[in-house]
């Protein structure tokens, strides 16, 4: 019994050892076992492959690219004045019919609208009553001449016949010049009653106008292009000077941006600019510089400049944000460059999220110079690191509270995966104490052992003089008890 209770005693001795040794593992939070165990990253976010389906995230290699050296300022997308027009109400009057709609492609001199006009049926009213008084005064004035100058004639042979008086002759004269000159009249009028109503259309100052016999008036495009603006529809009353429709061309475009004083030095005329839209991420324009203004708004302290690109498509809308590089040197080496939707702004410290596996981890960049949506990365990347495009804000939100949980795709219930927790309670003690601890405890249990084994000894019995030791029988193989 002696020797199994020691061995008893050793082994709980042992246990209490390993115990110890577990306890001296966790010696490894010690920065010089950093490079076995990596140490939490903060912002690190776990997440399922079939969760970033779902929540739309986007991963996209780290792309090298050749950047021009230039400036970029914020501009706007404008139509040319010169191949855009308004399309304004000449007269009062009201609609009767539509031609074109919003968005209806148009060429130049096709009908718009159709007006009735109260005014242009009076003013063709007095026209028509004008011509023909005018031609009665005329077929009048005709008929006087010809009797005048058969008058004429008569008084004349008389005369030089010696047969009529001379003043007689002189009244047939006066007349005859009389009947002319009412003919002359009669004719003009018959000209200015066609020219009053044309003289009224050329006052309204309207091209495109063309007004019909019965009084109606007809709104032409004066330009091809698209109908961008409506105002108007049938059987509605308009005013003078009322807007009805804008046509614009959309074959060419303004780009147009404020270039602050500090950067004038850098810009010329037929200067190459390189354009961006939000509406086109990754896709760029290119145009020339075709003025700038003379002067500096006071407001603003920046200069208009603008330059003419071509519109594939119709892509590009009259009124867009845009971005506007202007070119000043040509780049020599591809770097790193990033989309601009992967960076996030915390706390004034550029990051963006990198996919290690199912994991993202925040990992702090610096940018140079930008480039449409694209941004150079100066340091924290490599070419063909997976970064998050799309959804980078989410991620970081969630890491904020724990990894995203996957879906069990067995019962369809969630169950959350394991979350990157802070550091044990205690790991933040010294390696040294965890081990030191360790082997003190170790060594009492060890000696705590032998002393339980000790006691646990039976006492010998004492015959006569000498002790006797118990003895115990040992089972002999194949023999019972």
């Amino acid at each position: 019994m002696t020797t199994i209770r020691s061995v008893i005693g050793t082994i709980v001795a042992m246990m209490v050892l390993a115990s110890a040794a577990v306890s001296l593992a966790h010696g490894e939070d010690h920065p010089d076992f950093a490079a076995e165990r990596a140490a939490p990253v903060a912002g690190r976010v776990s997440v399922p492959a079939e969760v970033q389906k779902a929540i739309g995230v986007i991963v996209r290699p780290v792309e090298e690219k050749v950047l021009a050296g230039g400036f970029s300022v914020n501009g706007a997308i404008d139509a040319i004045p010169n191949r855009s027009a308004d399309i304004n109400a000449p007269l009062a009057g009201r609609v009767i019919a539509l031609r074109a709609v919003r968005g209806a492609a148009v060429g130049a001199g096709q009908p718009l609208v159709l007006l009735d006009s109260p005014e242009i049926r009076q003013l063709a009213v007095e026209a028509e009553r004008g011509r023909t008084q005018a031609r009665a005064a005329l077929t009048q004035a005709e008929a006087k001449l010809r009797l005048a100058e058969n008058t004429y004639q008569r008084e004349r042979a008389l005369v030089q016949a010696k047969i009529s008086a001379r003043r007689d002759f002189q009244v047939a004269e006066a007349e005859r010049a009389q009947a002319q000159a009412e003919l002359a009249a009669a004719q003009s009028q018959v000209r200015l009653a066609d020219a009053l109503l044309n003289s009224r259309l050329a006052q309204l100052g309207q091209r495109g106008v063309r007004a019909r016999p019965d009084g109606s008036v007809v709104l032409t495009s004066p330009v091809a292009g698209v109908v961008a603006d409506q105002r108007v529809s049938a059987g509605e009353a308009v005013e003078p000077g009322r807007l009805l429709y804008r046509v614009v061309n959309l074959d060419s475009l303004w780009a147009t941006a404020g270039v602050y004083e500090k950067d004038l030095a850098n810009v010329r005329m037929g200067q190459r600019i390189e354009i961006s839209t939000p509406a086109y991420p990754g896709r760029t324009f290119r145009a020339q510089v075709v003025s700038i203004d003379p002067a500096v708004d006071p407001d603003t302290r920046t200069v208009g400049v603008r330059a003419v690109l071509t519109n594939p498509g119709g892509l590009l809308k009259p009124g867009m944000f845009a971005t506007l590089r202007l070119i000043t040197a040509k780049g020599t080496a591809p770097v790193p460059v990033v989309p601009r939707s992967a960076i996030l702004d915390i706390d004034g410290q550029k990051l963006v999220y990198v996919q290690n596996g199912d994991a993202f981890e925040p990992v702090a960049v610096q940018l140079g110079q930008a480039f449409g949506e694209l941004v150079e990365v100066k340091d924290g990347l490599y070419p063909g690191d997976l970064v998050v495009v799309q959804r980078a804000f989410q991620l970081r939100a969630q890491a904020l509270k724990g990894d995203i949980p996957a879906e069990d795709s067995a019962s369809g219930k969630v169950e959350s995966q394991s979350l990157q927790s802070a550091p044990q309670a205690g790991a933040s003690l010294p390696w040294w104490v965890w081990g030191g601890g360790g082997l003190l405890v170790a060594a009492g249990s060890f000696l705590a052992g032998i002393q339980v084994a000790k006691r646990s000894e039976p006492a010998p019995r004492i015959v006569g003089s000498l002790p006797v030791t118990p003895f115990i029988e040992k089972p002999q193989p194949g023999r019972e008890r």
